[in-house]
């Protein structure tokens, strides 16, 4: 079915079409409410609420990209709607404490399936920030605005994140100098 009949359908609140739709997007709905999420329960309730916000919303979809771009970005937000709720951003975090050099090709080598283990160690907080950056590709100044804080917070997030998964799984990476001393 090409997506325009999608979109009719489900303005005309066609259950059948709905499904179709859900059953289209939903595989990669829930890819991107696991990133933010850190139980499948949780992702799933924001993968239903993404459907319903979809459903609920669209007569406000403009055609202006592309219809799972847009269904996408409301399950990025639906997510981050509900970690607003119980994250506390602005925490402090300090990469003092996980200081490691490690190139900066590093991150490119992490293979996709992978993703999701590793964003599992982080913090809810710096999990969202690395999701948003790293994954989503928005800038600081829109995390920030976003999520309601600074900046620098969203910054100092991202660091924490890139540190913390650089020493749980690029340890042995790191090049070893010939009078490097045990």
């Amino acid at each position: 079915m090409i997506e325009t009949d999608l979109i009719k359908g489900c303005q005309k609140k066609d259950r059948r079409i709905q499904q179709e739709v859900y059953n289209t997007y939903g595989a990669k709905v829930l890819g991107i409410c696991r990133r933010y999420m850190k139980d499948r329960e949780r992702a799933e309730e924001m993968v239903m609420n993404t459907f319903l916000s979809v459903f609920q919303k669209i007569k406000q979809y403009k055609s202006d990209g592309s219809f799972e771009g847009w269904i996408l970005k409301i399950a990025v937000n639906c997510c981050l709607m509900e970690l607003r709720k119980k994250t506390n951003f602005n925490q402090e975090v300090s990469p003092d404490t996980l200081q490691l050099p490690v190139d900066g090709n590093t991150l490119e080598k992490i293979y996709h399936e992978d993703i999701e283990k590793m964003l599992a160690i982080l913090p809810e907080g710096a999990r969202i920030i690395f999701n948003l950056y790293a994954i989503e590709g928005y800038k600081h100044k829109e995390i920030a605005k976003q999520l309601g804080i600074s900046e620098g917070t969203s910054k100092s997030q991202l660091n924490y994140a890139k540190e913390k998964l650089k020493k749980t799984f690029f340890a042995d990476f790191t090049p070893k100098t010939k009078n490097h001393v045990k």
